[in-house]
């Protein structure tokens, strides 16, 4: 499989030469987009889920909008109808875990109708309960597919890669696996029961007043338990019990929601394109961004997640962590190959790849 490739960084040049348009990673974005042909899936009419990730509130280095943009554009220019799509967070307080927050925060972090060319549409619904369940077999027994994410045409995943604190990796195969459905796959990735009300309930009501599906009776957390963790949040007295998972099946449970994504949209219907730029040390959906852990390195495309998110990772290994980064003792607890090495093994990608990189423009 082929990974296509341009550099961040420009080459030293003379001060006169100050005026270089050429080197912006925008134009960049534009030629690796052309050469790779990751693209060339889109037909005339298809509607087509531009795939990123908006942030939290607090939120500085999230991909720029305009690198959003250009995206959009390429996509029109193939004929395809994009809207730049997001699903909700776990929970049901936090302004993420609806779609009206979600929508807020985009807004605040740059994301507009405007800005980025296309609506803007959360893929899950209102509340993160839209979905289509597809059927797998592994740690998971089915998959909540975000509703839009299903009944569109293609996927084009704009991934900011970076590190993550349980996954080890933040690349295309999380951008799917988490990204692409709905709040019952995000729980069942991070916890393997669910929740249980515990003797130190004072029958206050309020987990029953939160829960959307009327789960809660006599303070006993029925079968139809979404998984949301909304009474998780609003319990005051400690009273809900949930097991949290960590380590390695964290990320085989990640590779295992893609698996669902790409049965649903057709595993040809996807293009990936990974910006290793600014990869901080966690997710975007914490409310702040850490210093960058590593130098910026370029842009990946592939029509192939796995090789994706393993150029990424090959490309990082051969560079020094910045100063003072939050990296020392990182994988220590996590595997940074682990969704990687699982989700070739679901037969979603592969780990061999050709690197290709993108020709650079003529001075100008």
């Amino acid at each position: 499989m082929e990974v296509y490739f341009c550099d961040a960084r420009a080459p030293v040049r003379k001060p006169e030469e100050w005026y270089q348009p050429q080197l912006s990673l925008v134009r960049k974005l534009e030629k690796l987009i052309e050469e790779s042909g990751v693209l060339d899936f889109i037909e005339k009419g298809d509607i087509i889920a531009v795939k990123t990730h908006f942030g939290d509130r607090g939120t500085t280095r999230t991909l720029r909008p305009i690198f959003i943009r250009k995206i959009v554009e390429a996509v029109k220019k193939k004929g395809g109808k994009p809207f730049v799509t997001e699903t909700t967070g776990l929970g049901m307080i936090k302004d993420r875990s609806t779609a009206v927050g979600r929508l807020l925060i985009a807004e605040e972090n740059g994301y507009t109708s405007q800005t980025v060319g296309a609506p803007i549409i959360i893929a899950d619904g209102m509340l993160g309960l839209d979905y289509v369940e597809v059927k797998i077999d592994g740690h998971l027994k089915r998959v909540y597919v975000a509703k839009a994410i299903a009944e569109c045409d293609g996927v084009v995943c704009a991934t900011h890669f970076k590190l993550h604190m349980q996954a080890g990796i933040g690349g295309s195969i999380k951008n799917v696996g988490v990204g692409c459905v709905a709040k019952p796959s995000k729980f069942d990735i991070h916890c393997p029961e669910k929740p249980k009300i515990n003797e130190k309930c004072d029958k206050c009501g309020e987990c029953v007043k939160i829960c959307p599906t009327n789960a809660i009776s006599d303070f006993k957390i029925g079968e139809n338990c979404i998984g949301c963790t909304g009474c998780y949040e609003v319990c005051k007295k400690g009273a809900i019990d949930v097991e949290w998972l960590t380590g390695k099946e964290i990320s085989e449970r990640i590779a295992e929601c893609a698996l669902g994504v790409v049965k649903a949209v057709g595993k040809e219907n996807f293009a990936f394109v990974n910006f290793a730029i600014d990869i901080t040390p966690h997710c975007d959906c914490h409310p702040y961004s850490d210093t960058p852990a590593f130098p910026d390195l370029g842009i990946f495309a592939s029509k192939d997640m796995v090789a994706a998110d393993k150029a990424c990772m090959d490309a990082l290994l051969k560079v020094q962590p910045n100063p003072g980064a939050l990296v020392n003792g990182f994988w220590e607890w996590t595997d940074p190959l682990a969704q990687i090495e699982y989700a070739e093994k679901l037969g979603i990608g592969s780990r061999k790849y050709t690197l290709v990189k993108s020709v650079e423009h003529e001075s100008e």
